[in-house]
């Protein structure tokens, strides 16, 4: 196999979680984000660490930026250090009626958890509650509503569903991502179904690497046919239809998550959903290798259709 089927997926998180790791990655991910202003949701993109040690350690988000000299890139009033909870319950009820849906519109939904509060605005949920009775009656009043519970996913629709958000981020998503476009699977249910986020990646990233190891492997042939028994080898990866997890993101690698015919890609269109197709379609004989499949955004897989097209290499 060649290299670019080894040390695909490696996980990224800071050694210790220090209140000085928390300013130094701050300050490292404000270096890369080009915009005068950093919020949360544009924090977690690009950092090693997720909003909860920081809001642990800070308060929220507004008093972490300020920690960290940043004050001036936070979008609103930076409460004073310690006083969020004070600072939210000087807000009107329609101003925290305004707040929760705006997360709404942020996040592009219209359920929301307490989680997605936490992370997106600086209202403390102390505060919802004794204004409105309860989280359900400050949704109600919001008109919101919180999601249902959650069904159980199977393990290979949790990884189909990593993998899409994945190839969409080009690097290993956060917990909170998996409640974002385009995941279909939250991150509850990882955590359900695997023990913790941290495990469910692992398991994910135990599955591809497995698939990737076993992608020259040749099936085992008996060494002699029984007189009394028809034994049959199970056919190659090659000869098979069904295209494994670990091949389709060493071909989403490899086509650098972009469609092989129009260029289009998650990370510029937040519709694009990639695809790996046979370029010699399976039905005309076309082989299940790396040489034959290509990456293909799912308008230009439904217009190929079953036609055989020569494979732009340009992307």
């Amino acid at each position: 196999m060649s290299n670019i089927g080894k040390n695909l997926f490696q996980l990224n998180r800071l050694p210790e979680i220090t209140e000085e790791t928390i300013l130094q990655e701050i300050r490292r991910v404000a270096d890369l984000i080009a915009e005068p202003i950093i919020s949360g949701a544009e924090f977690l993109k690009h950092s090693n660490i997720s909003m909860k040690p920081i809001r642990n350690r800070f308060g929220s988000w507004g008093n972490a930026l300020r920690a960290a000299g940043l004050a001036h890139r936070w979008h609103g009033k930076i409460p004073q250090k310690g006083k969020s909870s004070t600072y939210s319950a000087k807000l009107s009820n329609d101003e925290i009626i305004h707040t929760m849906r705006g997360v709404a519109e942020r996040l592009g939904k219209t359920e929301i958890t307490i989680e997605d509060i936490e992370q997106y605005s600086d209202i403390g949920i102390g505060v919802l509650r004794r204004r409105f009775g309860s989280w359900r009656k400050a949704l109600e009043a919001s008109g919101l509503s919180q999601p249902k519970i959650g069904k159980r996913y199977a393990d290979e629709e949790c990884f189909e569903n990593l993998l899409q958000v994945w190839t969409y981020y080009q690097r290993p998503p956060k917990y909170k991502e998996m409640g974002l476009p385009p995941s279909e699977v939250g991150g509850k249910a990882y955590v359900k179904r695997f023990g913790t986020w941290n495990k469910a990646l692992a398991a994910f990233v135990e599955r591809i690497n497995s698939d990737l190891e076993g992608e020259n492997d040749t099936p085992a042939v008996p060494k002699k046919k029984e007189a009394t028994k028809i034994i049959s080898s199970p056919l190659p990866e090659e000869e098979r239809h069904e295209i494994k997890l670990g091949l389709r993101y060493k071909i989403l690698l490899r086509d650098r998550f972009r469609c092989a015919i129009c260029g289009n890609s998650p990370a510029i269109d937040n519709h694009c959903r990639l695809h790996v197709d046979h370029i010699l379609p399976f039905s005309k004989g076309g082989k299940t290798e790396p040489g034959n499949l290509r990456a293909l955004c799912e308008k230009c897989n439904i217009g190929k259709g079953s036609t055989i097209e020569q494979h732009n290499s340009s992307f």
